[in-house]
């Protein structure tokens, strides 16, 4: 199973996270926030998803970027 998951995959408390994207247009001004969502699953770990119609974008980021991701990350990974 390791083998099947992306390079940038978070594995944490026996659970793994892709960073990825809202899809659609981010303004020049501000970069993309990368989210921690477990593959084939609409919500991210902060309770954020895409909208209506929408989805999360590809390719993966390389980092999660969300605040809110981050701080569940950890409070995940004090549990372990």
């Amino acid at each position: 199973m390791l083998d099947s998951l992306p390079r940038n995959a978070v594995i944490c408390a026996d659970r793994v996270f892709v960073p990825l994207r809202k899809s659609g247009h981010v303004s020049n001004s501000r970069s993309p926030v990368f989210h921690a969502v477990t593959p084939h699953c609409r919500m991210s770990l902060c309770a954020d998803e895409p909208g209506p119609g929408s989805g999360w974008a590809e390719p993966s980021g390389e980092y999660v970027t969300c605040a809110a991701c981050l701080r569940r990350l950890d409070r995940l990974r004090r549990q372990e």
